[in-house]
C-alpha cells in the first residue's frame, strides 16, 4: 500500500489536468488489502473514498477532493486501514485531537474553618472554643502544574497559592502569651469582645494526585487527594470592644502567638468541570509543641478553579 499511495497522488493531479475541458464522468475502483479504492473524476475535481472491505455495509475510512490546487480530507480511524499515511498531514488532513490533562489547583476558594483535636473531635479542644459560622477560609492559587502518569486520566498536580484563615474565638475570650506560652484567658470584667479574632496567612504548595475518569468523551469528572504544605509568613491577633465611655477600642497584636512556622494539610476535592468541593485535615498543631493550645485546623468548603 505504500508503494501505491506516491503513484496514486501522482496519478490524481495529472488526471485533473487531463480531464479539466472534460463533461464526461469517469469512475475508477481498485481493490487492495481488504479495502476499496474509488477514484471519481469529474470537471476539474477528484474524489478519493476508501472503504473497509471487512465490514458491511463497507466503512468509509478516507475520503479526499481535490480541485485546483486545492484539497478537502477526512477520514474516521487512520488505524483502521492498517498502513501509516503521513502524507495525509501534508496534503491538509486533520489529526484527531487527543485529550489532555488538565490541573485544578489554581482558583479561589472559600470555606468554613473550625479545630479538632487528634481523636477528630470538632471544636472545644483545650480551652479554645471558636464561632463556627463565622471562622473561615479563603485562599487564592496562582500557579498550577500537572505531570500525566497513567492515559491521560491520572496525574500529580502542583502549585503555589496564598492562603488566609480567620479564627474567631466564642465566650467572651482572647488569646494571650504569659511565660512564653500562648493561652487562652477571659475578657476583663465589664469588657464584652464584638469580637475576637486570629488570623494567620500561608504560602501554600501542594502535591496532589488526581483522577479525571472518561465518560465517553467527557473528562470534565475531577477527584484529588494529597497533601498540601505551607509556611505561616504572618499571623495576627486582633479584638474590638468598647469601653465604659462607649468609644470603640481595637487592640492588635502580631508577635508573641507562637504560631507554628510550618503547615501540612490532607486535601482531598471532588469537582465537575469549573467548580469543587474540598476537605481539609492538619495533622499537626497550629501552635509550636508546648507554646500554645493542641489545636488542628480542619476546614470544609468550595472552589472555583482558572
Amino acid at each position: 500500500m505504500k508503494k501505491i499511495i506516491p503513484f496514486l497522488i501522482g496519478f490524481l493531479f495529472g488526471l485533473m489536468q487531463l480531464t479539466a475541458a472534460e463533461t464526461a464522468k469517469n469512475d475508477t475502483t481498485v481493490r487492495y488489502n481488504n479495502k476499496t479504492v474509488h477514484l471519481e473524476d469529474s470537471v476539474g475535481q477528484i474524489k478519493v473514498t476508501v472503504f473497509d472491505n471487512d465490514s458491511t455495509p463497507y466503512k468509509k475510512v478516507y475520503e479526499g477532493v481535490f480541485s485546483d490546487g486545492k484539497s478537502y480530507e477526512k477520514w474516521t480511524v487512520v488505524e483502521e486501514l492498517g498502513i501509516q499515511l503521513p502524507f495525509l498531514n501534508k496534503l491538509g488532513g486533520k489529526k484527531k485531537k487527543e485529550y489532555k490533562m488538565e490541573a485544578h489547583w489554581a482558583g479561589i476558594g472559600w470555606g468554613f474553618a473550625n479545630i479538632s483535636d487528634a481523636n477528630y473531635k470538632l471544636n472545644n479542644i483545650d480551652g479554645v472554643s471558636l464561632k463556627s459560622e463565622s471562622s473561615n477560609e479563603f485562599y487564592f492559587n496562582l500557579f498550577e502544574k500537572i505531570l500525566p502518569v497513567y492515559k491521560n486520566n491520572l496525574g500529580f498536580t502542583t502549585g503555589l497559592g496564598f492562603d488566609w484563615h480567620n479564627y474567631f474565638l466564642d465566650n467572651n475570650t482572647h488569646l494571650l502569651e504569659v511565660q512564653n506560652a500562648t493561652g487562652v484567658y477571659d475578657a476583663p470584667v465589664g469588657i464584652n469582645y464584638e469580637y475576637s479574632r486570629l488570623r494567620t496567612f500561608q504560602l501554600t504548595v501542594p502535591l496532589m494526585l488526581e483522577w479525571q475518569p472518561t465518560f465517553g468523551k467527557n473528562h470534565e469528572v475531577f477527584v484529588t487527594a494529597g497533601v498540601v504544605g505551607g509556611v505561616n509568613t504572618f499571623a495576627s491577633y486582633k479584638v474590638k470592644y468598647k469601653d465604659a465611655t462607649g468609644h470603640t477600642i481595637k487592640f492588635v497584636e502580631s508577635k508573641g502567638l507562637n504560631i507554628a512556622p510550618l503547615t501540612l494539610d490532607f486535601i482531598g476535592q471532588i469537582g465537575y468541570d469549573e467548580w469543587s468541593i474540598y476537605a481539609k485535615y492538619s495533622p499537626f498543631s497550629l501552635f509550636q509543641s508546648g507554646k500554645g493550645p493542641d489545636v488542628r485546623g480542619v476546614s470544609l468548603g468550595a472552589t472555583l478553579n482558572f
